[in-house]
């Protein structure tokens, strides 16, 4: 029996339905059942100052946001800066952590916009913060299956794309985050149908440039590999339109100059204790395993070889740009940054979802696309296409994983439908209900959630700020993350030493994150110790 038009396309708007609830589910359910973590509290933060300045203050003359990076230096030199504010605030303009005028640089302003329309509307809480974000990447899913759909031609790539991304758990979990990782991905997606637009869709320049102005607004980290890649292959599929890609070059360049230098991006740069080759093993790690597997972008471009002549000229150019951007971000992320975090790979992970789609469905003949579903399956729930390259970029020390199905889909369950203790929400429900406003609250790490959703000063975090400070009143609390190894101890252990303390029998557990998305950052909170925290003793 053959399938009239009509029928076909009552299939294709169930499926994407289908995919689309899904994605909704996974993105919103519990989304504020956990607290921010450190890093999502700090652009909550940076966005609740802006609300208040018109800019986003490092220092609100209370508390202060920094970077969060170790400092290494020697306890003598550390502990000049301890005390009154002003110190440490000077070491971290020298730091370039933020400028002069204590506003924040460190950052592109459009993530704090996003942030503080959200908190605007639904008032400093947890959905206010994270709302925005999740819509964006509510959003991605769509506009992905639109990108494959239209540039492919094809229902089952287009299909398989958008679930090959909605199964991606730690897209998902990075999806849910006040952060940078939802618009990031979002205007990679974005990005490449205004550029297939201008390029092959006849249609002029100005929406590729307004996309990727916006993305670098928002993550300028990101969007300059991506759209090196994009103008590299724009200027070698057709060299007769040089002119006009170098125009269109130069009006996008002319307008990011001054955000380069008002960001200082030319000056950027931090000392890291790995080298190049162990940031870039990391990395691919973290690519093969969670965004694409290596051995699905050599069967793509081993494919694109094969079926060269039988392609559309913007199939071809779409596909050979995907394989360019997971190469070109393998090799730039380990070159501009400390770490390798999962979370700056994950916003590749639509690319990734397409590539790998597009392979399971050329690879076969056009009434055999179906069985694309099979391998897809296989993709979703094991990690067996990434375990070729294991023996090149093994897995690093935190990883947990298996190698017979994907430990992650626990993770993603835990996240979304479990009721795990969350330590930040647990400090801050008690200091709620015990702390007066102007009490002042000792922290050795995690610090930005408390200046989110409590009035009081903090002191302490990875920059010491005002640990030992006694010109002012003395801290009424003390909570300590033992588990954290990258804080300055001894400071916090003179500090508590120097009053008597009233231990508190809060059940919150010591692990080193919160809500962290990272898989490094899924220790088990049902199997650590409680957080030290206590009452100074009048």
């Amino acid at each position: 029996m053959i399938r009239q038009p009509g029928a076909r396309h009552r299939i294709e708007i169930v499926a994407q339905a289908a995919i689309f609830t899904l994605a909704a589910v996974l993105l919103f359910w519990n989304i504020a059942e956990h607290y921010l973590w450190q890093d999502e509290a700090a652009t909550a933060v940076l966005a609740v100052r802006m609300l208040k300045f018109g800019e986003p203050m490092a220092y609100d003359g209370k508390n202060l946001i920094t970077i969060d990076m170790q400092d290494d230096q020697e306890d003598a030199e550390l502990s000049r800066r301890t005390r009154e504010p002003q110190p440490a605030i000077d070491y971290f303009v020298a730091q370039r952590n933020f400028g002069k005028d204590l506003v924040w640089k460190w950052q592109p302003w459009g993530l704090f916009a996003i942030a503080a329309v959200g908190i605007k509307l639904l008032g400093q809480t947890t959905l206010g913060a994270r709302l925005p974000f999740v819509l964006a990447g509510l959003a991605t899913v769509p506009l992905l299956y639109r990108l494959a759909r239209k540039q492919f031609g094809s229902f089952p790539i287009a299909a398989l794309s958008a679930l090959l991304l909605v199964s991606n758990s730690y897209w998902i979990l990075h999806q849910r985050q006040c952060r940078y990782y939802p618009v990031s991905s979002l205007f990679l997606v974005l990005t490449l149908l205004a550029y297939a637009r201008w390029q092959w869709g006849g249609h002029n320049e100005a929406w590729f440039i307004v996309s990727a102005w916006c993305w670098f607004q928002v993550d300028y980290g990101t969007v300059l590999p991506v759209v090196a890649v994009l103008f590299l292959e724009a200027f070698l599929a057709h060299p007769h339109a040089f002119w006009r890609n170098l125009r269109a070059g130069a009006i996008l360049a002319a307008s990011l100059a001054w955000f380069v230098y008002f960001y200082d991006l030319l000056h950027r740069g931090s000392d890291t204790d790995s080298t190049w080759r162990e940031r870039f093993l990391q990395n691919l790690f973290n690519t093969n395993e969670y965004v694409v597997p290596a051995l699905v972008v050599l069967a793509a471009v081993a494919v694109l070889v094969w079926k060269w002549k039988r392609l559309p000229e913007g199939e071809r150019r779409l596909v050979i740009v995907g394989c360019a951007v997971i190469l070109a971000l393998t090799l730039w992320i380990p070159t501009v940054t400390v770490y390798s975090f999962v979370r700056y790979v994950i916003i590749a992970a639509p690319v990734g979802a397409m590539l790998t789609a597009w392979v399971f469905v050329r690879m076969l003949p056009g009434k055999f696309a179906w069985l694309a579903a099979v391998p897809a399956a296989v993709t979703i729930l094991t990690p067996w296409l990434g375990l070729p390259l294991r023996h090149l970029a093994p897995p690093p020390d935190w990883w947990s994983g298996s190698k017979l199905y994907r430990a992650e889909l626990n993770d993603l369950r835990a996240e979304i439908f479990g009721h795990w203790p969350d330590p930040n929400r647990l400090v801050i429900e008690w200091l709620r209900r015990n702390a007066a406003p102007t009490d002042e609250i000792l922290i050795s790490y995690e610090d930005f959630p408390l200046m989110y959703y409590l009035p009081n000063p903090i002191r302490g975090g990875i920059a010491t700020f005002r640990v030992e400070d006694d010109a002012r009143m003395p801290p009424r609390f003390v909570i300590l993350r033992r588990s954290v190894d990258f804080v300055h101890w001894p400071v916090f252990d003179r500090e508590v030493a120097r009053y008597k303390w009233e231990v508190i029998p809060l059940k919150a557990p010591d692990v080193l994150w919160g809500d962290n998305p990272d898989p490094m950052g899924d220790d088990d909170p049902n199997d650590a110790p409680n957080l030290y925290i206590a009452r100074r003793v009048d």
